[in-house]
């Protein structure tokens, strides 16, 4: 072969910069991958959880249907879309017209403190004394509402855009729960999908953690989220039979309250008290009757369903819940608070694992 033949000598890049030539891309796919799923995060998170919390109840009902694990995952999506859109239904309805009933006070030039009936002035007992108590448009109270008028009004803004968007936030959850299906039904290759990415993240403790998550989810869910919601439903019951005013809007305070372990009792006591100074003794017996065992079932329902799960301190479960709904909305109260429960779950744990700290003694 003659000289001039001979090809060029071709310069190969170092290994370095072809490894980072490599990060660069794979993080810019990475990046392009997590922008697609972006919308649907709320969404397929509050999934995951649903089926993490809902599997030993799966396992159980697959096993008494013959193992036909498809047939019980589709009976657990129907009867949780039953019981969601259900009470949604009314939910979403009475927030529709207490959220028309706000926009057309704020709607004037001026706010105005809504006043009492002329009969609650008029009258005796603990009517009168509500009435006597009632702030009046020409008191402080009302001096202070119409020189913050426009801190009012955004605030006011806020939150209706939160109580309107709730429509949308049950069909999110709706979704959420037809998926938690899906992943119920394809349960052993989620799982060995989830293990062998853990694995591959975290070396030998992949498996421990996929445990101690799973076993966070259910605790939180079930101690934490599930005496939430049967409190919530059982007040929202007793409000809508009772035809007591902005039902919905105290039925999403009272679950709120109860997420962030304050409890339903707040919202039941004033109920309480609107039933016996505007409805018949009968009535307002019964409505406090069923209230009280609502308060008391706390006490009842927690032992039960909270079990030998982690015990999760009371201002993680508020901070994951308030930032949560900050977040996601409606759908971030729960979201919230179990996410940040099992990352504070995970972290003690990963902490533990370092023993006690240098110079410490133990007691």
């Amino acid at each position: 072969m003659k000289e001039q033949d001979v090809p060029p000598t071709v310069q190969q890049p170092s290994k370095s910069v072809d490894t980072f030539i490599r990060l660069i891309l794979l993080g810019g796919l990475l990046l392009w991958c997590a922008m697609i799923l972006a919308p649907f995060t709320t969404i397929l998170l509050w999934s995951v959880i649903l089926a993490v919390a809902l599997y030993p109840f799966f396992t159980t009902l697959a096993r008494w249907m013959g193992g036909r694990g498809a047939w019980a995952a589709t009976l657990l999506v129907l009867v949780g879309v039953s019981m969601i859109a259900v009470p949604g239904y009314f939910t979403a309805g009475s927030l529709v017209d207490t959220v028309k009933e706000v926009r057309q006070h704020m709607g004037g030039e001026t706010l105005t403190i809504p006043q009492l009936p002329v009969e609650w002035t008029t009258g005796t007992g603990l009517r009168r004394t509500i009435a006597d108590q009632w702030p009046t448009d020409n008191g402080e109270l009302g001096a202070m509402v119409q020189a913050h008028t426009a801190e009012i009004r955004t605030f006011g803004a806020t939150l209706l855009g939160a109580l309107a968007g709730f429509s949308i936030t049950l069909l999110m959850f709706i979704a959420a729960i037809i998926i938690a299906g899906v992943l119920l039904a394809t349960a052993k290759q989620s799982g060995a999908g989830a293990e062998r990415f853990l694995s591959r993240a975290l070396g030998k403790n992949g498996a421990n953690m996929l445990n101690l998550a799973a076993g966070t989810v259910r605790s939180v869910a079930k101690g934490i989220l599930g005496v939430a919601l049967i409190q919530t439903a059982m007040l929202a019951l007793g409000l809508f039979i009772a035809g007591v005013p902005a039902a919905g809007v105290l039925t999403l305070v009272g679950l709120m309250l109860a997420i962030v372990q304050i409890g339903v009792g707040p919202v039941a006591i004033g109920v309480i008290i609107y039933a016996w100074a505007t409805m018949p003794t009968m009535p307002a017996a019964l409505l406090t009757i069923w209230l009280v065992i609502t308060l008391v079932s706390d006490n009842i329902l927690k032992p039960l369903l909270l079990g030998r799960g982690a015990s999760v301190p009371t201002v993680v479960i508020f901070l994951g819940a308030i930032g949560g709904f900050i977040l996601s909305g409606i759908i971030g109260l729960f979201t919230g608070a179990v996410v940040l429960s099992i990352g504070y779950t995970l972290m003690q744990v990963w902490m533990d694992e370092l023993g006690p700290a240098p110079g410490s003694t133990s007691v």
